[in-house]
């Protein structure tokens, strides 16, 4: 009698949990309607993290629009929440043959949305952060653009954060997150870019100039009686003293023969350093300016100053670490007498107005941090002949020589100009910088100069006032 009653309440348990356990199936179908079609693979997510309890932080998942992905389980779900189907939807997918039960995810629209699930056995759901991005996010991640960012979509609005490597890397970031905001295209930028926005552009400018000059000439006078004759046909430079003769003189016959030789070697190094912010314009000269008159309006004069030395004017843009594209204007000058002009002035005053001597360039080149470029270069040669003769005399051979005169000249020059640009970071906080001279320099003392005076560079100085 006793064994009845307690087998019809066991029977009655076990067909209750079962209605519960359907009755859970049933609506948990109900709320995952049926996938789409075939998608593109997801973006990235592996889930594979143990089950979340409370505390604990939730999984994260990212899935492309129209992308799937199911969720592991560890046992058959009983019941799935989500946040925001919108944005993401869920199937539940019956179990197989040595296989529980799996949860489908399916990426709707942009944005972001929390997906938990119930299994069986376990009172605490697994939690999973749904990340859903638009396909012009998903084309730009399978393309290795924007890693390191996330783009989240909210009211409207496209949300960047994270570090992007370099500044292509950020634009493309960002053109993602204006199509998850939706046809405005709204973004609020949180991102960073991981690279230095300060570059220190080198420059050197190097200058090589050979030149020969060969002049040859004689000077021969004749006096017999009434009649008297000469030539001459002395180098120009004769005048000045540089130069070798030979010379003859009798009673009624003088002759020299005079011979000069120049050979010039000069190199001009300029080596301006500069430091600009990535996308700003920064300019330096070291040099001066001269005066330079000119006439103004009703006979009056006005005075215009032309700057000369090294100068440099550099516009930098990071793009990466590789790339800088680099906007770079250098220019060197010096003055020259040797082709300036002469302003006679009353009382007989001349002034001499120098011509400048300038080697520049203007360019834009696109280079990684360290690299170098050779963005100009010249090489010159300048040859000049000039004969003077005696006409008929001078064109015999061996005695014609007596009236001519031969002037040869040369000028080599090479000119290169090379630029690098190097990303740096500020130093450090007190940290003692070396300064050209500081070592060399002393401070003033009673016996500074008078002691260099008595004792010269015995006593360690090399000059009043520096040491060795």
């Amino acid at each position: 009698m006793n064994r009845i009653p307690t087998g019809k309440s066991w029977a009655a348990g076990a067909l209750l949990a079962a209605c519960a356990l359907a009755c859970g199936a049933v609506q948990a179908q109900s709320r995952a309607p049926a996938a789409a079609g075939a998608s593109p693979a997801p973006v990235a997510a592996p889930a594979n993290a143990p089950s979340a309890s409370a505390g604990q932080a939730a999984r994260e998942i990212v899935l492309a629009v129209r992308g799937q992905q199911p969720l592991p389980l560890s046992a058959a779900p009983t019941r799935v929440a989500v946040g925001d189907p919108e944005v993401a939807d869920v199937k539940v997918l019956p179990p197989g043959v040595n296989r529980p039960g799996e949860v489908m995810l399916i990426g709707r629209r942009a944005g972001t949305t929390e997906v938990r699930v119930w299994t069986r056995g376990v009172r605490e759901p697994q939690v999973w952060t749904v990340r859903v991005a638009s396909d012009v996010q998903a084309a730009l991640a399978r393309r290795g653009v924007g890693a390191g960012t996330q783009v989240d979509a909210a009211g409207g609005y496209g949300i960047l954060s994270g570090v992007a490597p370099s500044g292509e890397q950020h634009r493309g970031a960002a053109a993602a997150a204006a199509s998850a905001g939706g046809d405005e295209g709204k973004v609020v930028d949180l991102s960073v870019v991981n690279t230095s926005g300060v570059v220190q552009v080198e420059v050197k400018v190097v200058e090589l100039s050979r030149s020969v000059m060969k002049d040859i000439g004689l000077n021969f006078t004749a006096d017999n009686g009434p009649w008297s004759g000469g030539v001459s046909l002395q180098p120009d430079l004769a005048a000045s003293g540089f130069f070798g003769a030979l010379s003859y003189a009798s009673r009624d016959f003088a002759a020299s023969l005079r011979l000069l030789q120049t050979n010039g070697l000069a190199r001009i190094l300029a080596e301006p350093t500069l430091v600009a912010l990535s996308g700003q314009s920064a300019s330096f000269l070291a040099g001066g300016e001269i005066p330079v008159p000119e006439s103004g309006g009703l006979g009056t004069q006005n005075v215009v100053y032309k700057p000369f030395g090294i100068g440099l004017t550099v516009s930098p843009t990071v793009i990466s670490r590789e790339r800088i594209a680099l906007k770079v204007a250098p220019e060197a000058s010096e003055l020259d007498y040797a082709n300036g002009i002469s302003i006679f002035n009353g009382n007989d005053n001349v002034t001499v107005i120098p011509a400048l001597r300038t080697r520049k360039a203007d360019t834009t080149v696109e280079l990684g941090d360290g690299e170098s470029y050779v963005i100009s270069g010249l090489v010159s040669r300048q040859t000049r002949a000039n004969v003077n003769k005696i006409p008929l005399l001078g064109d015999l051979p061996v005695i014609g020589a007596f009236f001519r005169n031969i002037q040869y000249s040369q000028e080599d020059r090479e000119l290169v100009i090379v630029v690098t640009p190097r990303l740096v970071r500020p130093i450090a906080r007190g940290v003692s910088l070396p300064l050209p001279g500081a070592r060399q320099e002393a401070a003033d003392s009673g016996f500074n100069a008078w002691g260099y005076y008595l004792l010269g560079p015995v006593g360690g100085q090399q000059m009043p006032g520096f040491s060795r």
